[in-house]
C-alpha cells in the first residue's frame, strides 16, 4: 500500500521534468564515478575537511542539487556490479570472478535500443577480460582499466595498460586521473559530431583509492593547512556497539594522535585528499568541453564516488563497515536547463535507486529485474516535505556480503550455519543496513552480534546504539522486520529468513560486551615456548594445534601458565605474551631463513607450516645474536629497532633475481606484493639478476623487500 501511493505521489512531483522532457531532445547521461572519495573531501558539503577545495565539483551542486545521504554500495565490485545490473550485491546472480556472467545481465543494451550511444573509461572491478566487459554488446566505445588482470593492468595511478574498444592492452602513459579526462574529452567531441543522438557516458576514475597518489604538481598542497580532527571515538571503548567494532585499528603514538604504517592520521587524510585535486581539475576540463561543443545544456551530469573512507571513526580505517563516515557518497546532479540550482536534498538514495533513474531518462524500461527508485521526483523537489516525506517511510537499503553475489550460495550458507563462511574478515560478518526515516538499523549474519540503530538526526556520529535501549524495543523490532522485507524485496527472498536471530538484552548501555571466564576445564593449547596458553579461539593462536600440548585451564595454571590476556574471557592482566616489554628471553627457540634476521613462532612473518620450518636453520635467540643475527621487529617482545627485515637500509645485492615486465620502468624481486605468484606468469617475465637490471636502467621496485629505491 505504501508504495502505490508513493508511485502516485512521486509520478505528480515528477510531472515538471517530464514535461520538460517532452520539449527537449533525449538527454546525453554523464556518470561520472571516483574512487574510495568520502563527501568529506567535497567542499561544497556541510561536514567537508576544513582544507577540502573542489570549485569545479562545487559548481556542478551550484548548478544542481545534492544529496546528502547516497550509497553507491561498499568496496570497490559490489558498487561497480550494483551500477552494471542496476541490483543490490547479493542479487547480482553472478560469480566474483565475472563467471557466468549472461549476456543481458548488463542494462546498457536497454538504453542502447532506445538510440543511446554508450561509452566507459576508466576503473573496471567485476570480472575480468574482454567477455566480461562486454564491448559492443554494452559499449559502442570503451577504454577498459581491467583492475580484476592486477599486475597485468599495472598500478592504479602510473603504468597503467588499457584495451581500447576490445583491443588488447596497450600502455595508457601519464598520470591515470589526466589521462582518462583526456580520453573523456575526445568521447565528448567525437559525440558533438552527432548531435541527434544522444549518449551514456560512464566515467570511472581510479583515484583516490590508495595508494592515495597525489599527481606531482599537488604533491604536499596541504601540507600546511590545518591539522586533520580526530575522531573522539578513535580509541574507544564503544559502549553499546558490536564486539566486532571494539578495539581500534589505529596505533596511539607518542604524542597520543592516532598512526598507522608510522604516518599521522593527518598525513594519510591529506594525501588521498591532495590526490581528488586531479579529479576537480578533470571535472572543470569535462565541462568545459561540453560548453564548448554546446552539449552542456542537454547534459544531465551525475557525480558520486563507489564509498566513502572512514579514517579513523569507530576506530576504523577501511571502507565497507555500515557507518556513515565509511560508505556514504557525495553525490550530485547538475543540468539547470531541467532540474533546481543550488539545492540540497537529505532523502537517503542508493545504488539500485541511481541505475533506475537513469532508465527513466533514457525513457526505457527496464527488461530485468531492478528494484530502485527513480530519484526524479527528489530532485525536482529537493525541500519538499511531503515527497522527502512519502520517500523515506519506504527503506533505502544497502549491504556489504563480501564476495557473495549468488542468493543461493548465501542460502545454503546461512541456513547450514556456516557462520564463520558468513563474515568479511577476520570476526565481522555480513550485514544488511536500511534507513527509514531518520533511523539507520543494522542486521548481522551471525547469532553473536548485536543490532546497531541510531537516530542520525540526534546522533550523526553514530555513538549512541539505541537497539541496546529498552525504550526502543518497539522501533527495534520494527526496523528488523522493515529490515528483512527489504531482503526480499531486493531479491534475497531465498536467504532473508535464514538470518539468524541478533543477539538482544545482554549488554546494558555503558558497558562493553565481555564473554565470561573460561572454567578450569576449558580446553587450552602450549605451544611450549611463550609463557601464556590460548583457548582455540584466541587470535593469538598461531600454527599447528597438533604440534602443541593440550590441556585444561586448570593443568595449565597448575604449571604455572595462565591464561593469555587476549583470549576470550581471560582476566589476565598485562597485554599478554605477544607484546612483552622486556626482551626475549636468551633460550628462546628461533629460526633462521637466510636473511638478516630470526624468527620465533608466532612471529606473524614466520611460516606455520611444518615442511617450511623444517628447511631453516634453528637455534636459540643467543647463539644467533652471538651470530649477528637479531630478533625481527615483529616478533612477539621484540625490541629490535626499525621495520624488521622487510624494510632494510641496505641495499639488496647485485646478484638477487629479479623480474621484468616489458615496457614497465622498474623490476621485481620475489617477495614483493607487486610481482605475481603464478609461475605461468612469471614465465613470460624476464629474468635477470639485479645488477644486470642497473645497467639496463632498471631499478629495484620501491615495495620490494630491501629496497631503497624512492617511491
Amino acid at each position: 500500500m505504501h508504495s502505490i501511493q508513493l508511485t502516485v505521489l512521486l509520478t505528480v512531483f515528477a510531472s515538471g521534468f517530464t514535461a520538460a522532457a517532452a520539449e527537449e531532445s533525449a538527454p546525453n547521461i554523464l556518470y561520472i564515478f571516483t574512487d574510495d572519495q568520502s563527501y568529506r573531501t567535497v567542499s561544497c558539503y556541510p561536514r567537508a575537511y576544513n582544507f577540502a577545495n573542489t570549485p569545479n565539483i562545487d559548481r556542478l551542486a551550484k548548478r544542481g542539487v545534492r544529496f546528502d545521504q547516497a550509497y553507491m554500495g561498499a568496496k570497490c565490485v559490489p558498487s561497480r556490479a550494483t551500477a552494471l545490473t542496476g541490483r543490490l550485491q547479493f542479487a547480482v546472480e553472478s560469480n566474483y570472478d565475472g563467471t557466468d556472467i549472461e549476456g543481458n545481465t548488463y542494462w546498457f543494451p536497454t538504453i542502447r535500443d532506445k538510440g543511446y550511444y554508450t561509452g566507459m573509461i576508466g576503473k573496471w572491478h567485476y570480472g575480468k577480460g574482454a567477455e566480461a566487459h562486454q564491448h559492443g554488446t554494452s559499449w559502442d566505445w570503451s577504454v577498459v582499466w581491467d583492475h580484476g588482470q592486477y599486475d597485468a593492468a599495472g598500478g592504479y595511478y602510473h603504468d597503467q595498460k588499457v584495451m581500447i574498444n576490445g583491443a588488447p592492452q596497450l600502455p595508457l602513459g601519464g598520470y591515470s586521473t589526466d589521462r582518462y579526462t583526456d580520453y573523456t574529452e575526445e568521447f565528448i567531441r567525437e559525440r558533438a559530431k552527432q548531435p541527434d543522438k544522444p549518449w551514456f557516458y560512464w566515467l570511472c576514475y581510479g583515484a583516490v583509492h590508495g595508494p592515495y597518489t597525489p599527481a606531482e604538481r599537488h604533491k604536499g598542497m596541504l601540507e600546511d593547512k590545518p591539522e586533520t580532527a580526530i575522531p573522539v571515538d578513535v580509541w574507544g571503548p564503544r559502549p553499546g556497539k558490536p564486539a566486532h567494532f571494539q578495539g581500534s585499528r589505529w596505533q596511539k603514538g607518542e604524542d597520543g594522535k592516532p598512526y598507522r604504517s608510522g604516518k599521522s592520521l593527518d598525513f594519510w587524510v591529506k594525501q588521498q585528499t591532495e590526490a581528488v585535486a586531479a579529479i576537480d581539475e578533470g571535472v572543470g576540463r569535462i565541462v568545459k568541453a561540453l560548453e564548448e561543443t554546446g552539449q552542456l545544456d542537454n547534459t544531465i551530469i551525475v557525480f558520486t564516488a563507489d564509498q566513502g573512507y572512514v579514517w579513523g571513526h569507530h576506530g576504523l580505517k577501511g571502507k565497507i563497515d555500515p557507518y556513515e563516515t565509511a560508505i556514504r557518497s557525495p553525490f550530485i546532479v547538475s543540468c539547470p536547463k531541467r532540474f533546481p540550482e543550488g539545492k540540497a536534498c537529505k532523502a537517503p538514495i542508493n545504488g539500485p535507486d541511481v541505475i533506475r533513474t537513469f532508465h527513466a531518462w533514457a525513457e526505457a524500461e527496464p527488461r530485468l529485474f531492478m528494484p530502485g527508485r527513480d530519484i526524479t521526483p527528489l530532485i525536482m523537489n529537493p525541500d519538499s516535505e511531503p515527497v522527502l516525506k512519502q520517500w523515506s517511510k519506504i527503506p533505502t537499503m544497502m549491504t556489504y556480503v563480501h564476495n557473495r553475489y549468488e542468493p543461493m550460495e548465501m542460502a545454503r550458507r546461512l541456513k547450514n550455519k556456516e557462520w564463520k563462511a558468513c563474515m568479511y574478515s577476520k570476526d565481522t560478518p555480513w550485514y544488511f543496513m536500511i534507513l527509514v526515516e531518520n533511523y539507520k538499523y543494522t542486521r548481522y549474519a551471525h547469532p553473536d552480534r548485536i543490532e546497531e540503530l541510531y537516530d542520525l538526526d540526534k546522533d550523526p556520529e553514530e555513538l549512541d546504539n539505541l537497539a541496546v535501549k529498552e525504550e526502543f524495543k518497539d522501533k527495534l523490532q520494527e526496523m528488523r522486520a522493515a529490515c528483512i522485507q527489504s531482503i526480499k524485496d531486493n531479491g534475497g527472498s531465498v536467504f532473508a529468513d535464514y538470518l539468524p536471530p541478533p543477539k538482544t538484552g545482554d549488554t546494558p548501555v555503558g558497558e562493553v560486551p565481555t564473554v565470561a571466564k573460561p572454567s578450569g576445564d576449558t580446553i587450552v593449547y602450549w605451544n611450549g615456548e611463550g609463557k601464556r596458553v590460548h583457548i582455540e579461539s584466541c587470535k593469538r593462536l598461531i600454527g599447528d594445534l597438533s604440534t602443541m600440548t593440550k590441556m585444561t585451564l586448570a593443568e595449565a595454571e597448575a604449571k604455572g601458565l595462565p591464561l593469555c590476556s587476549k583470549c576470550p574471557g581471560s582476566t589476565t592482566a598485562g597485554s599478554g605474551d605477544h607484546q612483552l616489554s622486556e626482551n626475549v628471553p636468551g633460550d628462546t627457540t628461533v629460526y633462521y631463513d637466510g636473511k638478516n634476521r630470526v624468527h620465533r613462532v608466532g612471529c606473524k612473518r614466520l611460516s606455520t607450516d611444518p615442511k617450511v620450518l623444517a628447511t631453516m636453520t634453528k637455534m636459540t635467540l643467543a647463539e644467533a645474536e652471538a651470530k649477528g643475527l637479531p630478533l625481527c621487529s615483529k616478533c612477539p617482545g621484540s625490541t629490535t629497532a626499525g621495520s624488521g627485515d622487510h624494510e632494510l637500509s641496505e641495499n639488496v645485492p647485485g646478484d638477487t633475481i629479479v623480474y621484468y615486465t616489458e615496457g614497465k620502468k622498474r623490476v621485481h624481486r620475489k617477495g614483493c606484493r607487486r610481482l605475481s605468484t603464478d609461475p605461468k606468469v612469471l614465465a613470460t617475465m624476464t629474468k635477470m639478476t639485479l645488477a644486470e637490471a642497473k645497467a639496463k636502467g632498471l631499478p629495484l621496485c620501491s615495495r620490494c623487500p630491501g629496497s631503497t629505491t624512492p617511491r
